[in-house]
């Protein structure tokens, strides 16, 4: 049977309902008529749907209380109500209503709202259920890699985190009988198969893909159940294990290795052998961060190179120090804001149902005088790693308000202006005051500056990130997820936090007129973005073919080659000049 809750103000009015209601054959289930303590009383009759008076008491009218209740629950709402002029009908529609009855009303109506709100809550949970379902096919799809379904690239973060908090609850545990007992450690294993390049030239893609399972098997065989094994690129591999107390026990893991996966495969009575490397690097020795410790644990493999095949190193800091030039370029970076070399760049965004430019992302350039050009690659990490970028951020936010207030009075008053924003700036304390600061120095408005934030900057301590992103968003900022798709966490990181905009990458985007499992990713990307209320921008467009793709399935805007590079200001300008 139906289950009914009415929220009414009159009594006589509920009396009348339930009559009606029992007639019709649905089951009661509770009432109120106060607004302030309906909610929690509807939480606990849990209903098959609310009828909802709009007037009734308390501080909450009806609409009120249908917003919060949409907010945390899927119940749907029919609103039972003698209000009816514009401005309640507008404010009622927003909520999202599956019915709208006006008093006095007709039995015959009432069940027949019922009848069609019921049944189109079906289908519209139907498509939720089936759009989940998809997400989940497409996040394990995105996070593990096809051939040997191991978890890829992309899952490294979210797969160290998990690691990372179960170090931090064994460290603060307090069963250990003696300090050589507790875990010191996460250690970072780099394997490198270099030879597997050349039996698939010599075999074939197939048979290289049946070795590489094959040896996906013998390190399953010889690891531990929590120890994660990752594919990256070709025929590399990451191992993260399980918090440690001594070094010894990383190294104890890699000889083993070494012996137990070294011995050849036979195929057709052929033995075919398997040489690697491995290099070792430690959190919180080498790093803070998956990014780091990988990149250590590869430098450590680099050094192996003269040594020949089956060997292993641990990172050592004193073999791995700047170049000369490196610290050349991070003295001259020292001066580069006062020299004024830095400048900025916009690449556009544009719409991509009208080809029409509404704003553009703001690109730091070096104008180095010996050098030309230095890659934002090279001279950005260096500015991280120096504390330089606290600086040179705030510079990029007054330089692209100041030249945006210029462009908003010359051409559209609502021209929008993207900042990426590093993890150094991202956790700056009072980083929202600081922006602020900004804005109203240049009479800016707040909801035209975009923030792009990418995922892996988010996911290193995702509790204090979503405070942070809550008061950048009160505070009026839109905020952009960049790099959607390569940042590790993707699907299930975009429910937690309070975005506006998706940036898809382009390494999705890349022909994908030809790729099917570009297209089909892209296309659920988009779909489940705008099922989450997120407008969705493609970057990295260059052929004609990429854009109808998006412009067929209903992507809002996009950013390439196809349109314009990256330009200084004064021909961004004269590009606003032909398309405004």
């Amino acid at each position: 049977m139906i289950k009914v809750f009415i929220v009414e103000d009159e009594i006589i009015a509920i009396q009348s309902i339930i009559v009606d209601l029992k007639k019709l054959g649905y089951q009661v289930v509770g009432e109120c008529s106060d607004g302030d303590k309906a909610l929690d009383k509807i939480i606990d009759a849990n209903p098959d749907l609310v009828l909802m008076d709009i007037k009734i008491k308390g501080e909450k009218d009806g609409i009120k209380l249908a917003e919060e209740l949409n907010k945390f629950y899927s119940i749907p709402v029919v609103y039972l109500t003698a209000y009816a002029d514009e401005n309640t009908l507008s404010r009622a529609t927003k909520t999202s209503p599956y019915g709208y009855i006006i008093k006095p009303y007709k039995t015959q109506d009432l069940a027949i709202t019922i009848t069609l709100a019921l049944s189109r809550y079906q289908e519209i949970e139907k498509i939720k259920k089936k759009l989940t379902e998809q997400q989940e096919k497409l996040n394990f799809s995105t996070k593990h890699d096809e051939v040997t379904q191991l978890p890829n690239q992309l899952s490294l973060v979210e797969n160290f985190n998990g690691i990372l908090e179960v170090f931090y609850q064994q460290l603060n545990s307090e069963s250990y009988e003696n300090d050589r007992d507790i875990p010191k450690l996460i250690s970072i294993l780099y394997l490198s198969f270099d030879r597997f390049k050349l039996i698939r030239d010599e075999f074939g893609q197939d048979l290289g893909n049946l070795l590489l399972k094959a040896l996906v098997k013998r390190l399953q065989a010889n690891l531990s159940e929590e120890t994660i094994i990752t594919r990256l690129e070709g025929d590399e591999f990451a191992l993260i294990i399980p918090p440690i107390s001594m070094k010894q026990q990383a190294i104890d893991i890699a000889k083993m290795l070494l012996k137990k996966i070294t011995p050849p495969l036979i195929y057709k009575n052929k033995e075919i052998y398997i040489d690697f490397k491995i290099g070792i690097s430690f959190y919180p020795l080498h790093g803070q961060n998956i990014d780091e410790l990988l990149y250590k644990a590869k430098q450590a493999v680099k050094d192996l190179e003269k040594m020949g095949e089956n060997q292993y190193q641990v990172y050592s800091p004193t073999l791995h120090k700047y170049t000369p030039k490196q610290i050349s370029l991070e003295a001259q970076l020292h001066h580069a804001l006062e020299k004024n070399q830095l400048e900025l760049y916009y690449q556009p965004k544009v719409e991509v149902k009208t080809s029409k430019i509404i704003g553009a992302e703001a690109l730091l350039r070096w104008n180095h005088p010996e050098e030309k050009f230095i890659s934002p690659a090279v001279f950005i990490p260096l500015a991280e790693e120096t504390g330089l970028i606290e600086s040179i951020g705030e510079w990029v936010l007054h330089q692209a308000c100041e030249q945006f207030k210029i462009l908003q009075k010359k051409y559209r008053p609502d021209l929008q202006v993207a900042v990426n924003l590093s993890a150094r700036q991202f956790n700056e304390d009072l980083l929202e005051h600081k922006i602020l600061k900004i804005l109203a120095f240049h009479y800016f408005n707040p909801s035209l500056l975009e923030l792009e934030l990418t995922e892996s900057t988010l996911v290193r301590n995702t509790s204090v990130a979503i405070k942070k992103l809550n008061k950048l968003k009160s505070a009026g900022l839109k905020i952009a997820i960049d790099d959607f798709g390569t940042g590790y966490s993707s699907l299930g990181y975009i429910q937690d936090f309070n975005f506006d905009i998706l940036k898809i990458d382009r390494c999705f985007v890349k022909d994908i007129n030809q790729n099917k499992k570009n297209a089909t990713i892209t296309k659920y990307l988009i779909e489940m973005a705008h099922q989450l209320n997120l407008s969705v921008v493609a970057e990295g467009v260059e052929i004609e073919p990429e854009l109808a793709f998006l412009h067929k399935n209903n992507c809002d805007y996009y950013q390439g080659y196809l349109f314009s590079r990256p330009l200084p200001f004064s021909q961004f300008q004269e590009l606003l000049d032909n398309n405004i």
